[in-house]
Formats: structure tokens, sequence, C-alpha cells
């Protein structure tokens, strides 16, 4: 401390000062209201600020998934009809069914008697089988490699026909089609009456 005498008054001036008063200072600093309400302030705004954020991006994702929906609720009907108009005999056939009815998108390949999965989604399939008087016969839906299901027909006193439905997901370029193996020896036709036949439709794009 130095002293500095004017006349009557006497100064003292603070040359030094201790790390102690500059905490007291800081601290005293923090405890105003007024820095108090600031700070109060700075910190809404950065938490608002994360929140609009991550709001933002929940959004986004949002629209990303609603526009892929949208995309594949567009996407052009696939549906077919096939019907066969000559008997098969015997065993271990792949059944061609040669009179296309209806081919929306033409996945059903009429020289093979496939249909190839343009998309990836939720199909169902139906097939008719027939067999005459005596004999029966049953026909498997086949996904690539792979029985998924299985249609009997016939009766020892007359004519009868069956029909069943599959549902069936399926990825795109799967190939589906109508075989018959060992079970069985007589598919019967009828071209006037539309059966055997073999149909199919995209019900959901995914």
């Amino acid at each position: 401390m130095k002293e500095l005498k004017d006349g009557t008054n006497t100064y003292r001036n603070q040359v030094q000062i201790s790390p102690v008063n500059v905490y007291i200072a800081d601290a005293g600093v923090q405890n105003h209201p007024v820095f108090k309400q600031d700070n109060s302030k700075r910190l809404l705004m950065d938490e608002n600020y994360y929140t609009i954020m991550s709001r933002l991006d929940n959004l986004t994702k949002e629209v990303e998934a609603l526009k892929k929906e949208n995309a594949l609720l567009r996407h052009s009907p696939i549906a077919f009809l096939a019907e066969l108009t000559k008997t098969v005999t015997g065993h271990n056939h792949q059944i061609h069914f040669d009179q296309v009815k209806l081919n929306i998108g033409n996945a059903y390949y009429l020289s093979h008697g496939n249909f190839i999965a343009p998309v990836n989604g939720l199909y169902q399939f139906s097939i008719t089988a027939c067999s005459t008087s005596g004999h029966y016969v049953v026909l498997e839906l086949t996904v690539n490699t792979a029985v998924v299901g299985k249609v009997l027909a016939g009766d020892t006193g007359y004519d009868e026909c069956t029909s069943k439905s599959f549902l069936i997901q399926l990825s795109s370029g799967d190939d589906v089609f109508v075989q018959h193996e060992s079970q069985g020896d007589y598919l019967l036709s009828n071209a006037v009456y539309g059966f055997p036949s073999f149909a199919g439709v995209l019900l959901r794009a995914y």
C-alpha cells in the first residue's frame, strides 16, 4: 500500500490485486441477477436449438419413409390368369398353362409357364386342379426350387376339381411355377370351362 497525502486528505492506492479478490469479484458477477437471467436465456436457447434440430432430423426421416411408401403404393398393378388347354397324364411335369387370359405387367411367361416376381412384395396365387373319375392328381406350387403349397383333386366316382389360394412373400426375381411330380397321374383339362388354371396378383409391394 502507498499513501498519497494532499493537504488534509490521505489516499490509499492498491497496486496489487490478490487472487482472492478476483475470485470474489467473479462470484459476485455470477450471482448478479442480470447475469443469472442472461445465462438462463443462453441455456434455454441452446436447449431449444438441439431440440429443434432433433425434431427436424426426425421429420426428415419420416418424409423420406413416406416418399418410399408412396412410391410403392403407386407401383403398377401385377396380375395374371392362365389356363391349361390340354390334358396331362403321367408324372414329373412342369405344367405350362398355355392359354393366357390376363397378364397385367407381363410377369407371366407363356413360353415357360412361369411367373417371375418383378418386385419384392406380398403375392396371392390360386391354382385349380382337376382329375377324371377313378384318378387323382396333386399339383405343387413351387418358388425357385421349394414347394410352398399343394392342391389335390380327384374322386373315385366322378370328375372333380379343387381350387386353392396361397399368400407368399416374394423377392424380386423369384421364379414361381406349377409342377406335378409323382402323386397322381391324370390332370384333366376342359378349355370350354377354363380349367385347370393358374393365377396370381401382387397385393402389396415393399
